[in-house]
């Protein structure tokens, strides 16, 4: 079922600016969510996680939160704690034409 939300950030995503502006967020966001959400199928707590990596709860839950203000050092840590490999992938980007949209 369709909200207003979801129909307003349908026209606002239409506008190249915004568009941008959102991809980069999500694209951020995706990271700490998808590290916590691992985090949870390992059934461990922030608390633990932080202790296998040297650091505290609170600079843990800003990772997850904020991934976009960690440095890349600390998101490796954070998945070698989980006992996974972060890897980076460079792609080129889409391009949207008029007549794709």
């Amino acid at each position: 079922m369709r909200t207003s939300w979801d129909r307003y950030l349908r026209r606002q995503l239409k506008n190249p600016p915004v568009r941008r502006a959102f991809d980069e967020e999500w694209s951020a966001l995706a990271i700490g969510a998808t590290l916590a959400r691992e985090r949870r199928k390992r059934g461990l707590t922030q608390q633990r996680v932080a202790e296998r990596m040297g650091t505290s709860a609170p600079q843990l839950s800003r990772t997850e939160r904020q991934p976009e203000h960690a440095n890349i050092s600390t998101l490796v840590r954070y998945a070698d704690a989980l006992d996974l490999k972060l890897d980076f992938v460079l792609r080129r980007k889409r391009r949207v034409t008029a007549a794709g949209r």
